[in-house]
């Protein structure tokens, strides 16, 4: 009976604020053509407040412009104000590492002006930044702390806000009977502060928890009056937050024909503004209702869609998040070099002081008797064992920054190998992985009929051939980057290996309709490693046939040189301008930098950094001639006599 009469109070609150905010930022909008000096700053930060959630690019101009002139007249209330608006909308924008520094700075410009109200809003931006780390537990810390700064100055907006966010941290961690009672809170006080777009945001954090707890009517009674005022606002960003949670409510319930329509449009909506995250959500409820409804293909279709977008949004996630985590290392490390500054600006002053006074000393022990010029004489040799400690320890302060410099290039590197390692398994794995495993699936639940399966069988093939071609090179990467990696070279003859290859390609070669020219002669032999090799030639091809077009042809041959044979493919692709030969050769060219193929193929460069890597092992050299919209000439000269020595320069 409490939760009814609960739902329904919240419904009534929602027909008062519709027309607040646009009202209010054209008023704005309007005196903003005729104020100057620190009341325009007033109107620009007010004016950027009340647009900040619908027109990010202009808050950041309005804040801009706000700063500036701020800046010029000293007023570190106005610049903190003009600071946290520019942050949130970095933090809108996914631009996670520029939302921190703006919101430390600002921060610290409303600590220095004691403007508890701006301090507020801005614990609320923090609390955000550690929402995005899935710190849900320092993020409600944050947020809370917000909300008793907003309490102590009656800013009754940011403790709304401020409770919305602790609502939405609840909901995150489960936690949906305390989600409740700070949403339902955060209405109450919204009566007076009639904030449309607070309103909307608490009532979908309402919907979310009656979602939760398969209270489906509610929850779409609730999503639908929340829609209703995102539309009204022109919120599109909201708008597609709540679409496609309308649509998994009606999902949920049964309700097939009504969730169709609401995540289509919502589909619709978040291709046309960008919104990847809502997109993704929506394809993943529309392959479930299609897979409820028997539509196999369909389901397969959006299911696909779904793990493209969640492998990119993961995987910039990922590197959003270690770009966050670095900078707050980076401020920790900042504020510990400052710290060691000041501890030496205090020895430094304390040395001066004490010069001083012994140059005083001296200067009347110079009046007085040979006793007391002694004294003075002792005295100054106490100063210079003081001046030897004091150069000890700046020895000691610059070995303790060498070490950490030293430490810092470690974790970069560090970092580096793992994102290159998570880069390959995020991208080259999961996906061929995840969509062998559906059409398992589907396979063993007996959705799919003979045919189906036969039409699915190629995919499936050509996803295992990806998955062992990327393992294969990411065990031998690995191995190359161990200690005690040695090699076994022997005489072996090159045209086998290079139809082996040919052999494990064939499948992409005839998915591309390429025609390949083997025109190596029997019995040519080379002196290298086996192992080695068979990675090169196979990689060099793979390369080949990534950037050729459909109907291309690919011609292998070879030529005899002294103490040299010379492998080359020739292929007739989109080909490389001479900046690109360059990078591709130089030793700054990593995996993690790799191009597209003809038909859009995914690659991390791991092939190609292999190749060079052993090429150089096996004492070899790379030659590459190359015309854009012509193709390629990739040739390796390989020793051929175990006698042989050759620098390498790639």
């Amino acid at each position: 009976m409490y939760q009814k009469a609960s739902f329904l109070s919240i419904l009534f609150l929602f027909n008062s604020w519709l027309s607040f905010a646009q009202g209010q930022s054209d008023s704005l909008s309007r005196l903003l053509e005729s104020v100057k000096g620190k009341d325009r700053i007033i109107v620009l930060n007010s004016l950027a407040t009340s647009i900040r959630e619908s027109d990010h690019k202009r808050t950041i101009l309005l804040s801009t412009e706000a700063d500036s002139l701020a800046k010029t007249v000293g007023d570190l209330s106005g610049r903190s104000r003009a600071l946290e608006n520019i942050g949130w909308s970095y933090y809108r924008l996914g631009d996670w590492q520029k939302s921190f520094e703006y919101s430390s700075r600002a921060f610290e410009l409303a600590m220095e002006s004691g403007d508890k109200r701006q301090a507020a809003r801005l614990m609320n931006n923090m609390g955000a930044l550690y929402y995005e780390q899935k710190n849900h537990q320092k993020s409600i810390e944050q947020f809370k702390q917000g909300y008793r700064l907003a309490t102590e100055v009656n800013d009754l907006e940011t403790q709304i806000r401020s409770l919305n966010n602790v609502a939405l941290n609840f909901t995150q961690s489960g936690e949906q009977d305390s989600a409740l009672v700070y949403a339902e809170k955060s209405i109450l006080l919204n009566k007076e502060a009639g904030t449309p777009y607070l309103t909307s945001f608490a009532h979908r954090v309402i919907g979310d928890v009656y979602l939760a707890k398969g209270q489906y009517d509610s929850a779409q009674a609730i999503y639908h009056r929340s829609l209703d005022m995102a539309r009204q606002q022109g919120i599109k960003s909201f708008e597609a937050g709540v679409l496609h949670r309308l649509g998994n409510a009606y999902l949920l319930d049964g309700k097939m024909s009504q969730a169709r329509g609401i995540l289509e449009y919502s589909v619709e909506l978040c291709r046309e503004n960008g919104y990847l995250d809502e997109l993704a959500k929506s394809h993943k409820y529309l392959a479930q209702l299609f897979e409820k409804q028997g539509d196999i293909i369909s389901a397969y279709t959006h299911l696909n869609e779904f793990q493209i977008l969640n492998d990119s949004l993961m995987n910039k996630t990922n590197r959003d998040r270690l770009a966050l985590i670095q900078q707050i290392f980076e401020e920790s490390l900042q504020q510990s070099e400052v710290e060691l500054l000041k501890a030496q600006n205090d020895n430094q002053s304390l040395r001066l002081q004490a010069s001083r006074r012994y140059l005083i000393f001296f200067s009347i022990g110079m009046v007085l008797i040979l006793g007391l010029l002694v004294w003075m004489i002792s005295l100054n040799r106490k100063v210079a064992a003081k001046n030897k400690d004091l150069e000890e320890q700046k020895i000691q302060i610059a070995e303790k920054n060498r070490i950490l410099a030293s430490q810092s290039e470690q974790l970069t590197e560090i970092n580096e190998t793992k994102n290159k390692l998570f880069s390959i398994l995020g991208h080259d794995l999961r996906a061929p992985v995840g969509q062998i495993k559906s059409l398992v699936d589907l396979l063993v639940q007996d959705y799919l009929s003979q045919e189906e399966f036969l039409e699915l069988i190629n995919v499936m093939q050509r996803d295992i051939n990806s998955v062992h071609f990327t393992l294969n090179n990411i065990l031998k990467w690995s191995m190359s980057q161990m200690e005690g990696f040695t090699i076994n070279p022997s005489h072996i003859e090159i045209k086998p290996i290079v139809e082996e290859s040919l052999s494990l390609l064939g499948p992409f070669f005839k998915e591309k309709d390429l025609t390949v020219f083997n025109q190596i002669p029997e019995n040519q032999t080379i002196y290298a490693d086996r192992d080695l090799v068979d990675v090169i030639i196979r990689n060099v091809l793979n390369n080949a046939m990534k950037f050729s077009n459909s109907g291309d042809a690919i011609t292998i041959f070879s030529e005899i040189g002294e103490d040299r044979l010379i492998l080359c493919v020739l292929d007739q692709g989109i080909g490389m301008n001479p900046s690109q030969v360059e990078k591709l050769l130089s030793n700054s060219y990593s995996l993690t930098k790799s191009t597209p193929g003809t038909q859009k193929e995914k690659g991390s460069g791991l092939g190609l950094q292999l190749v060079k890597e052993f090429v150089k092992k096996t004492g070899g050299e790379i030659e590459v001639e190359s015309t854009p919209k012509h193709g390629t000439k990739f040739c390796i000269k390989f020793p051929t006599k175990e006698s042989v020595n050759v620098t390498v320069s790639l």
